[in-house]
């Protein structure tokens, strides 16, 4: 079976739960960090069975700045022309969301928080989120938001700017939260780093009070995001 393609946009590289999903549905994984390649060193849509794409303190508004990122746009643009599965997750979101005809602009300040998620009726039908629960509190951190183009599908919403979850096509979805996190992720580095306590101050929170919102929420979280990952891994092409 092809790898999928696992790009990381931090400098700890770490994918979370996505590449442990993968993984368990027999899925190798090919990861590549952009912070330590340039867009040369991308593989060839041929060689991978999948593009999974996370998180970054870069911006889609921000291509000119990071070749990187303008080769993982044009890689997903030809993604999405084949039908190759896609999976973005904030950053990577807001790439998928661009490669479709979509835009992504800047909100002036910093969103962090757990809204809760609202499912849609196409969001329950769909193959990969089908499964997450109305209601489910759910981790955004960003400074953009997110507008879809027509072709796109709303499968979740939350009381935040931008699109929250959406499928574009029948093989790629993009979802502005950041289902990907572990508990030694987010509670130990995220919110241990410095840049990272800055932003959540600069959102209007105390520190140990989103520390401990986060210890709280966390555990739904990554129990149906499991889920969620686990369909998308199954998805992928076996050839």
């Amino acid at each position: 079976m092809k790898p999928a393609l696992l790009v990381t946009h931090l400098p700890d590289c770490d994918p979370g739960l996505i590449r442990e999903c993968l993984e368990v549905e027999g899925c190798p994984v090919r990861g590549c960090n952009a912070l330590a390649l340039d867009g040369s060193r991308l593989p060839a849509l041929a060689d991978v069975s999948g593009i999974v794409s996370l998180g970054g303190r870069m911006s889609a508004t921000e291509l000119a700045q990071h070749p990187f990122l303008v080769a993982e746009l044009a890689l997903m643009e030809a993604a999405l022309e084949r039908g190759v599965p896609v999976l973005g997750m904030c950053l990577g979101a807001q790439l998928l969301a661009v490669a479709a005809g979509g835009e992504v602009s800047r909100i002036g300040a910093v969103y962090a928080g757990w809204p809760e998620l609202s499912i849609t009726h196409e969001g329950r039908l769909d193959p990969v989120f089908g499964e997450v629960t109305e209601g489910l509190p759910v981790l955004e951190w960003h400074e953009d938001k997110i507008d879809l183009p027509e072709i796109a599908t709303v499968l979740g919403t939350t009381a935040t700017p931008g699109a929250a979850v959406f499928r574009v096509g029948s093989a790629a979805w993009g979802s502005q939260m950041h289902l990907e996190v572990t508990s030694p992720m987010l509670i130990d580095c995220w919110l241990d780093d410095e840049v990272g306590v800055a932003d959540i101050e600069a959102a209007g929170h105390g520190i140990d009070e989103f520390r401990a919102e986060s210890s709280a929420n966390l555990p739904a979280q990554v129990l149906q995001a499991r889920s969620a990952f686990s369909s998308f891994a199954k998805l992928l092409d076996a050839g």
